[in-house]
């Protein structure tokens, strides 16, 4: 699947236009299919709440989902608590690190 048709699958899933960060392109084309898949389900798990969020100490209406994909990437979905969803960013582990300080996760 191209990040494009991800784009669009992710945004029915939410029901809302969310923004895309990091290296959201290039990284999730890299991705093997079966990863591929692996995000888009836990983006649906994120939102039927089958997942456990950490709450932001920067903001206290802030709370992230993370994913660890592979050795090296990682995605973060945001979310206003009791409202919706946010950004999801996907990129590799350096990038992610400056990422979670910025949220205060």
């Amino acid at each position: 699947m191209q990040h494009k048709k991800a784009k669009e699958r992710v945004q029915r899933i939410l029901e809302i236009e969310i923004k895309f960060e990091g290296h959201f392109d290039k990284c999730f084309d890299n991705l093997k299919e079966s990863q591929q898949l692996s995000l888009i389900e836990w983006i649906e798990n994120c939102k039927e709440t089958k997942l456990n969020p950490i709450a932001s100490f920067k903001d206290k209406q802030l709370i992230g989902f993370i994913l660890r994909i592979g050795s090296n990437l990682r995605a973060i979905l945001t979310k206003e608590k009791n409202k919706y969803f946010l950004v999801l960013f996907l990129d590799k582990h350096k990038y992610y690190e400056a990422e979670l300080l910025k949220l205060g996760f």
